[in-house]
């Protein structure tokens, strides 16, 4: 893995047709790196294009609005494609000819970087858009009212509305801050609208769901159609310590986790319980510690992925599962 230094200045040398690539469904954080790197690069004469695989996700629309995102992009038609966000192959399936050439993600390490030229990659990092603001510190580029904004945007989603911020979240914030922008101007592009579908998943989600006693822990199980990240978001509110959603598609199958704080006080990352998700529904996983996801296509391997969730839990606590009728 190179340094900061090392990947900006490859940034830096970037010749030819550049696509600035993010991952499927693109969250805030997501479109706020793609965002803040095009916008700084074209700062020091670099023109790129963003690409996302199938969309934006609703939550970063607004964010996104004014943007030209190109869905599904061909990366042979480019000469260089710098993955943000993720490192992932199935959270880019839609992607025509994949490859990353230069990679720049805060989450666990995914098979994309086997091919990448560079990467960075910095687990630590509560968002991508703070390595993002580094690298155009690096890159000696302006933070604007369009980067500032974009780059605290990325901050605060990812960090739950800064309850999961540390020092130097709040220190970038800071400095973004001084740029002139307004915290109230940031949190109102971030608002997701009330919307039907998802109150709808949520509701199916708490119809169907099974729930199981761990210790001290109370996780819930559930399957939707889609919107399973609202869904988990859902059944926390209900009273859940975890929430596991799974939603079948058609080609492949998606499973969501959250988590309450406390249960990184046991050990518990959620991240890397999902890796041995991905690994069991034939894909991927990973995610944050009290965020884990997972794709694959094995849809048969739903049944044996939560299980592996529930024996992974039981270990963590020290107490056998029991599931309540």
């Amino acid at each position: 893995m190179q340094s900061i230094e090392e990947v900006s200045k490859i940034l830096k040398t970037l010749k030819g047709k550049t696509l600035i690539l993010t991952h499927h469904n693109a969250d805030i954080d997501a479109v706020s790196s793609s965002v803040a790197l095009r916008t700084g690069l074209e700062q020091i004469g670099i023109k790129a294009e963003i690409g996302v695989a199938e969309s934006v996700g609703r939550p970063a629309q607004r964010l996104a609005e004014g943007e030209n995102f190109i869905i599904d992009p061909d990366c042979k038609t480019y000469d260089n494609v710098v993955l943000v966000e993720t490192s992932v192959p199935e959270q880019l399936a839609s992607v025509k000819n994949l490859r990353a050439d230069i990679i720049i993600d805060h989450h666990p390490e995914g098979k994309l970087v086997a091919q990448a030229k560079a990467f960075y990659i910095d687990e630590n990092a509560k968002s991508n858009a703070q390595i993002i603001y580094k690298i155009l510190k690096q890159l000696n580029v302006k933070a604007d009212k369009k980067i500032a904004t974009a780059i605290a945007c990325g901050i605060t989603a990812d960090s739950a509305h800064l309850r999961l911020a540390g020092i130097e979240e709040f220190e970038i914030l800071l400095e973004l801050l001084k740029t002139g922008i307004v915290f109230q101007d940031v949190l109102n592009l971030i608002e997701t609208p009330s919307d039907a579908s998802e109150h709808t998943a949520c509701l199916k989600a708490a119809m169907r769901m099974e729930v199981w006693k761990i210790g001290d822990a109370l996780v819930a199980i559930s399957r939707v159609v889609s919107h399973e990240a609202a869904a988990c978001r859902g059944l926390l509110r209900l009273g859940a310590d975890v929430a596991v959603v799974v939603a079948e598609r058609k080609e492949e199958v998606r499973i969501s986790s959250r988590g309450k704080n406390w249960i990184k006080e046991k050990g518990i990352d959620l991240s890397v319980i999902f890796k041995g998700v991905g690994e069991i529904v034939g894909g991927s996983g990973g995610g944050h510690d009290l965020a884990g996801s997972a794709n694959g296509p094995d849809r048969k391997a739903i049944k044996k992925a939560t299980l592996h969730v529930i024996h992974a839990l039981e270990e963590k606590l020290g107490a056998q599962g029991k599931r309540i009728e």
